[in-house]
């Protein structure tokens, strides 16, 4: 099946998260979650998992020989070439402890590439950023990330430090955190949407898993953020995104 428009995607998926924000708010202003542990010690909600669900069943409805890859339901692959990714709420740990900081993202993968991305912000302003590597829009507004000032003003982001210290790059991390930028832990979307809205300048993640991640390539590159993709089987897994002026100064940084 051809690849769909960038459009097409767009309206797509600005129809279903408008419908996934009512339902995520709902349950998080009302403080009913029903949070326990997966098997690998995160956390899942029965919004995660009705989340999901309705997404797959759009796009089950819509796209009916495409691929599906979710976080918390059986995958269905199907052997396409268009294959869409689900992480229904990115930042459950901040869900479910009444955290606004978490957001859906929705991806589409076209020859295995990461095509489109979908970031919907439920409680901040329920934004949504779209974009397809070359463009990104928020709220239907073409937006680019900012200018680099300079290292004092800058602000740089993970969503873990603990996952950081005890990493290879451990002592990297912490040679960079002597410059005199600001760091701080907002991760894990909406760390990223600070940096397509301009409000950071790099954002540092390893041990992704594809659906935190895929998702958000194409809004990142659309934005114009440098990526620099440094996980053992280069599928974006670590990665760091941060402003074009200071990528090779970064890396010098970090990853020598």
């Amino acid at each position: 099946m051809n690849k769909i428009s960038f459009p097409v995607f767009t309206e797509f998926v600005e129809k279903i998260t408008t419908e996934t924000s009512l339902s995520i708010n709902k349950c998080f202003d009302t403080n009913i979650v029903n949070k326990r542990k997966k098997c690998d010690g995160t956390i899942v909600t029965d919004v995660d998992l009705n989340t999901e669900h309705y997404i797959r069943k759009n796009i089950e409805t819509s796209y009916p020989s495409h691929g599906i890859l979710g976080e918390e339901l059986i995958n269905e692959e199907k052997s396409a070439e268009s294959v869409w990714i689900i992480d229904p709420i990115d930042g459950t740990f901040s869900f479910a402890r009444g955290i606004p900081l978490f957001g859906t993202l929705i991806g589409y993968l076209y020859d295995e590439s990461p095509t489109y991305g979908c970031m919907r912000l439920p409680k901040v302003g329920n934004d949504l950023l779209v974009g397809d590597n070359d463009s990104c829009f928020l709220n239907g507004i073409s937006t680019k990330c900012s200018s680099f000032v300079s290292w004092d003003e800058a602000l740089i982001l993970t969503t873990d430090e603990k996952s950081l210290a005890q990493s290879s790059i451990a002592s990297n991390w912490q040679m960079l955190k002597k410059r005199e930028a600001q760091f701080r832990t907002w991760g894990d979307c909406y760390g990223y949407y600070l940096l397509c809205t301009g409000k950071a300048d790099a954002m540092l993640d390893i041990d992704l898993k594809p659906y935190d991640i895929l998702p958000l390539i194409p809004i990142l590159k659309g934005a114009g953020l440098s990526i620099v993709d440094f996980s053992k089987k280069k599928d974006y897994t670590s990665i760091l995104a941060c402003k074009p002026e200071i990528k090779e100064e970064f890396v010098q940084l970090l990853l020598s």
